[in-house]
């Protein structure tokens, strides 16, 4: 049962040397952290003595913050400290419900860059301009504009969490703002010279990998979770049902990056080339020794990386030979409903994604001129050409 509440008009003392200020002393009903209704001891600077000179302005400032607690319609806050509100409800309710790279990226921020700041704060005592002078002093220390991004999106939707819950009045986090974002240099220019020679220079396996990735348009975690159920040579397509990330299998990133992927002549050959004579359906494709999926850090960091800095070519990722893909299918003139769809990129608009189901055609056609493009047009069809110019001259 709450207990009564009396009209208090609090307390008010000097506190300082050199620069003096007020400080006020209040008591406060909070929910503790078993829910249980608690009487704690509020302190607060209200201001420095040479702003409030008179003790009956420090008193109207201090009546104006009591004003809330001592109205009828005050409700207890809760007590309850950011860390505990992470571990023991925000962690177990959330996580759950994401994929595993989400969940990693969620532990970080909140147990790298939060927990070490705010942790033993009252969730009710975070307040915008503290969150705000958190996010400035990550900028400072170094951190880029898109960390400091993330780390403020994550920031704000725990507090989020604990609003929902009644722990908090409103969101701090999502009250503050970060500075404008300085110049962002521009992305090297993805020429299919360039592309053709580092496919030509990579070795073995992230050669066939970055083949594929950039024929395909496929993320480098659906290319390492193929398996050779999902491969059709026959017909010249894949289907792409999983992908893989630290060696953890999951759904691909949304419903439409489930997709069939249809393969060009080189596409075919390279599968081709890698697959076993005694063929097991559920083997991945890219494959350990062992059997399991390969890391993708490491083929970065041991084959992709090194053989770029041989060649002169900067900022290549497993996720660049992905927009490699989409600028060459833009280069040789694919609709963008095409292009979406190759590429399996998510779409609320309706009318896109009826679009996206009717151009099955286009779609098979710029597989063919990405290739063209990459590997130039084949000896065969040259002659043929040839013959078919000779003919119409004679």
């Amino acid at each position: 049962m709450a207990r009564n509440r009396r009209f208090q008009h609090g307390s008010l003392f000097k506190r300082g040397t050199r620069t003096k200020v007020w400080v006020a002393r209040w008591w406060e009903d909070v929910i503790g952290a078993e829910g249980k209704l608690e009487r704690v001891r509020r302190s607060e600077a209200l201001g420095p003595v040479a702003d409030i000179p008179t003790r009956r302005q420090a008193e109207r400032i201090l009546s104006d913050r009591l004003r809330g607690i001592n109205s009828g319609e005050y409700r207890p806050q809760s007590s309850c400290t950011l860390s505990d509100f992470v571990h023991r409800t925000w962690f177990p309710e959330v996580l759950p419900t994401l994929k595993y790279p989400s969940k990693e990226h969620y532990q970080y921020i909140v147990n790298v860059h939060m927990i070490p700041a705010f942790g033993d704060m009252q969730l009710r005592l975070i307040s915008r301009e503290s969150v705000q002078s958190f996010l400035n002093g990550k900028l400072r220390s170094g951190l880029s504009w898109k960390t400091v991004k993330h780390i403020r999106t994550t920031f704000g939707t725990v507090l989020g969490a604990a609003e929902m819950r009644g722990l908090i009045q409103s969101n701090p986090a999502r009250q503050t703002k970060l500075p404008r974002r300085g110049p962002v240099a521009e992305k090297t220019p993805i020429a299919p010279e360039k592309i053709r020679q580092l496919l030509e220079a990579l070795p073995e396996p992230s050669r066939s990998l970055a083949w594929l990735l950039v024929l395909t348009g496929l993320r480098v975690g659906e290319a390492l979770a193929l398996r050779w159920r999902d491969i059709d040579l026959a017909l010249g397509c894949l289907r792409v049902r999983q992908t893989v990330y630290e060696g953890r299998f999951d759904d691909p990133k949304s419903k439409r990056s489930k997709r069939t992927v249809l393969l060009g002549a080189k596409g075919i050959e390279i599968l081709s080339a890698f697959k076993p004579q005694c063929i097991d359906s559920e083997a991945l494709v890219f494959a350990t020794r062992r059997g399991t999926p390969f890391c993708r850090r490491n083929l970065l960091n041991r084959q992709l990386v090194p053989t770029c800095e041989r060649l002169g070519i900067e900022g290549v990722t497993w996720h660049w030979l992905r927009h490699a893909n989409a600028t060459l299918l833009d280069a040789v003139g694919t609709p963008l409903g095409t292009v979406q769809a190759l590429l399996g990129h998510s779409s609320a608009e309706v009318t896109r994604e009826i679009y996206l189901h009717s151009v099955p055609a286009d779609a098979r056609s710029a597989v063919e001129k990405v290739e063209t493009l990459l590997i130039g047009p084949k000896w065969t069809q040259v002659a043929e050409a040839t013959e078919v110019t000779s003919t119409l001259i004679n």
